[in-house]
């Protein structure tokens, strides 16, 4: 059975800033890429969502060609995935999701 995945506002937010701001400072190409691979991180992750724990039950995976962690939770009894953020892991870690 295939996880269900739901993307929070947090998230959501997350991704349209990114967009603008690669819209802005590159063009439009570069936000469709980021758009993506942004999209094939998620489905990596709806693939196998064990990936590294960074924080309590928190789990993280890099984007391949952009420096971006998608933040998310398992449910693994309700098979459900909850996208918690998109963080720019160009940041501070200290402004990491906890």
């Amino acid at each position: 059975m295939a996880y269900n995945v739901k993307i929070s506002p947090v998230a959501k937010a997350d991704v349209r800033r990114a967009v603008a701001y690669y819209k802005k400072e590159a063009s439009l190409k570069v936000a469709q890429n980021f758009v993506a691979d942004y999209e094939l991180t998620l489905k990596k992750i709806v693939q196998n969502p064990f990936f590294q724990i960074y924080y309590k039950d928190f789990r993280g995976l890099t984007f391949s060609k952009y420096p971006y962690i998608i933040f998310f939770q398992i449910d693994e009894t309700n098979k459900f995935i909850l996208v918690k953020a998109v963080f720019n892991a160009s940041q501070d870690i200290g402004k990491r999701p906890k």
